[in-house]
């Protein structure tokens, strides 16, 4: 089985690449030939960018027409730009006559399908014509049935994570709990939610530490944390990677990600690998991770009084914590390990080229 895979590079920032990443290093594709395709990086200059974009098109184009054929081709996009730059590559890959999935990764797609006709009409072309539309969680697959073609064909792969890599022994007790936060800083991810919380919390919690971690708006939110005083309390690294974002998981007790959209976010499944109750919100697929009461708590989007008090109850209780970081855990184990969802996405594959071949 020959499969091309179509993506951001490996090495870009964002979580299309960190999934891709975690499926390239399974056992379960280790009798499977993988082309990776990356279409562009994370290169702040645009110009350059722009001109990366354009040579790894023309270099799957020319590909193509050298006669290249895999098995199948498995394209991962979100929305706007990575929407339009991923429907060439979809264009051209069903010219071969070869099965294609779509691997939708967007935290908003209704509001991207509604923006405009020409939108939705793209998208309506694109899913027709799939193989497959792979969904990062029911919710996502809800709501995409609602608009998209009735011939369109869906299926639900959650996102994986790499337990082995991110388990890490219990923490001892300790009177400086620390909540950790890993995304874009800014809205979307709720950052100033969580920010506005600090001082009741450490009101309530005076050891209490916050590490609030990510790209995005950094400068700013320095910029606050010192403005309200709170520089020995909340640490602010920004952008992590490799070893430096299994070191603060271990050193973390709660994960906090008080999102306004989403798909289905790969640090929460990573805080629940290694053991960590979670605070989020009931958005996209944050439910089918987070179970409110029982692996961590949901609340509404920017409801900062409902986020302090449930922060605040984990870090008074460090039962509490354990109890729901050792159930979320099990849950990771079971639903989102990564050999149980590429063997999922394999048998997927496998189905997709049998039906074509047929």
């Amino acid at each position: 089985m020959h499969i091309s895979m179509i993506g951001p590079h490996l090495d870009a920032q964002g979580g299309i690449a960190t999934v891709a990443r975690t499926w390239l290093g399974a056992d379960a594709l280790a009798d499977v030939d993988v082309t990776y395709v990356g279409t562009v990086g994370s290169d702040p200059n645009m110009a350059k960018k722009a001109l990366d974009m354009a040579a790894n098109q023309a270099k799957f184009a020319a590909r193509l027409a050298r006669g290249w054929r895999p098995d199948l081709f498995h394209i991962h996009l979100s929305y706007f730009k990575s929407f339009y730059r991923k429907l060439a590559y979809f264009e051209e890959a069903c010219a071969t006559g070869r099965p294609v999935l779509v691997h939708l990764h967007a935290p908003d797609l209704d509001s991207f399908h509604d923006a405009s006709r020409i939108h939705a009409a793209a998208m309506d072309r694109m899913f027709s014509r799939a193989s497959r539309v792979v969904c990062l969680s029911q919710a996502m697959a809800n709501t995409v049935r609602a608009w998209c073609p009735p011939e369109t064909r869906l299926e639900v792969v959650h996102n994986p994570v790499d337990m082995a890599r991110f388990a890490s022994p219990p923490r001892p007790p300790t009177d400086t709990p620390t909540v950790l936060f890993m995304g874009a800083i800014g809205d979307r991810k709720g950052t100033w939610d969580l920010l506005a919380t600090i001082p009741g919390l450490l009101a309530r919690v005076p050891g209490a530490r916050f590490v609030l971690a990510g790209d995005g708006e950094v400068e700013r939110l320095r910029a606050e944390v010192a403005a309200m005083g709170l520089t020995d309390k909340v640490e602010v690294p920004g952008w992590v990677s490799g070893d430096q974002i299994r070191a603060l998981y271990a050193a973390a007790d709660i994960y906090c990600l008080p999102s306004h959209h989403e798909g289905l976010p790969m640090s929460i499944l990573e805080a629940m690998a290694a053991g960590l109750p979670v605070v989020s919100t009931p958005i996209a697929g944050i439910p089918e991770s987070v179970i409110d009461g029982q692996t961590g708590f949901l609340v509404d989007p920017g409801d900062r009084g409902a986020l302090e008090v449930r922060l605040g109850e984990l870090l008074e209780g460090r039962d509490l914590r354990t109890r729901m970081g050792h159930a979320g855990l099990q849950l990771a184990a079971e639903r989102f390990d990564v050999e149980v969802v590429v063997s999922q996405i394999r048998d997927l594959w496998q189905t997709v080229i049998s039906e074509a071949q047929a």
